[in-house]
């Protein structure tokens, strides 16, 4: 079989993306097939240059075709970095006449809702050039679907394979029933970072009926300092100080016990693709609120296992934080709905065997001869 060539981020994986394709790359490790796994993360410093209006793109482009161009094969690539790679593909795809599959994370800043019709016209012309390069685009959900198919991009491109939970790495299992003299914690895993809204998750904290219930925050703490110090001073100046926890997201043992002692669960994104956190979330049995766009609605059907609330309503998440904390049976019936909907589904080695179909149809179609079983 063609040799498979991964370009993908930061190893070990440091976001729900990098640990999709990392997980998959382990499993085709496993197979017969020759895999080379890129980590593009070495070249972060150069990716700095993208800072710079059209020219930085152009001149990272240059470098990547000139650090990627001994490779040849079937390339998949994380579409975080398809900007970066215009002129790798243009070689790869028409001169090499190599097979590309894209997979599709974090689809932004393009937005089908976008009420600036300049700024959609703009980036849904960007997203579709990027995209066209690809024989296969994988996407973790259907909302990520959605929204390429509304770029005009052929459907029978598009492949939905969603990401796996990790239940090796999640381990610790929950009471069924709350301790009664266990402390109370809300938990919020996600990054130090605009998007995640974790600012209107502050607010609303501090507005809600709390009682005895303390915030524990979960985040990538070195890569996104200047944003965590941001949120550190909005602790403090709601005098917050002593009931609001930030962690880092780093250390794996900590997030296990928090999940596993924790009573609610709160993802205030402002947009997400998948949001592989909350699968996590009702891995341990949490009651879910989180916000009515993107994917989450997706995953979490309000009043079934979870409560959904617009993103950055401040008072309607305050409620839906208030109305959890005083209602132990219904975080309990929450909890064991989420629980049942995800424990059979959502397994990494159903994902990757469908992904490493693909590669395979992909290298029939390239060269029928070589193709041998994985």
């Amino acid at each position: 079989m063609t040799k498979v060539i991964f370009l993908s981020g930061a190893v070990p994986p440091q976001t729900g993306g990098e640990l999709y394709n990392y997980k998959v790359a382990q499993y085709f490790a496993a197979t017969e097939l020759e895999q080379e796994f890129v980590s593009l993360h070495n070249y972060r410093h150069y990716l700095r240059l993208g800072r710079l209006p059209v020219v930085g793109d152009l001149i990272i482009s240059i470098i990547l075709a000139i650090a990627l161009y001994r490779y040849n094969g079937i390339f998949i690539e994380d579409h975080y970095f398809s900007r970066y790679l215009v002129l790798t593909n243009l070689i790869q795809k028409y001169i090499r006449q190599n097979k590309i599959a894209i997979v599709v994370h974090l689809f932004s800043p393009y937005d089908s809702c976008d009420p600036c019709v300049m700024r959609r016209s703009i980036y849904r012309w960007l997203e579709r050039f990027y995209l066209s390069f690809a024989d296969v685009v994988v996407l973790s959900s259907e909302y990520s679907k959605r929204e390429v198919v509304s770029l005009g991009i052929d459907p029978s491109k598009l492949h939905v394979l969603h990401p796996g939970l990790d239940r090796e790495r999640f381990t610790i299992t929950p009471p069924i029933e709350e301790p009664v003299h266990q402390e109370k914690k809300i938990l919020c895993v996600a990054n130090y970072i605009p998007r995640k809204g974790i600012r209107y998750l502050i607010e609303a904290y501090a507005q809600a009926n709390r009682g005895e219930f303390k915030l524990h925050l979960v985040g990538n703490v070195k890569d996104h300092a200047v944003y965590y110090k941001k949120l550190q001073k909005q602790v403090a100046a709601l005098g917050l100080g002593d009931d609001v926890y930030f962690h880092n997201g780093e250390d794996q043992d900590n997030i296990r016990q928090l999940y596993s002692t924790s009573n609610i669960f709160v993802l205030p994104s402002l947009k997400e693709t998948f949001g592989i956190v909350l699968i996590e979330a009702m891995h341990y049995r949490l009651p879910i609120i989180t916000t009515n766009t993107s994917a989450m609605p997706d995953l979490v059907t309000d009043g079934k296992n979870g409560l959904l609330v617009p993103p950055k309503d401040i008072p309607a998440m305050a409620w839906a934080i208030s109305h959890l904390i005083s209602s132990p049976l219904v975080r309990q019936r929450m909890g064991e709905i989420g629980y049942q909907s995800i424990k059979d589904a959502y397994l990494w080695e159903d994902t990757s065997s469908q992904f490493l179909s693909l590669i395979q149809t992909l290298n029939a179609a390239s060269s029928p001869a070589s193709l041998k079983p994985c």
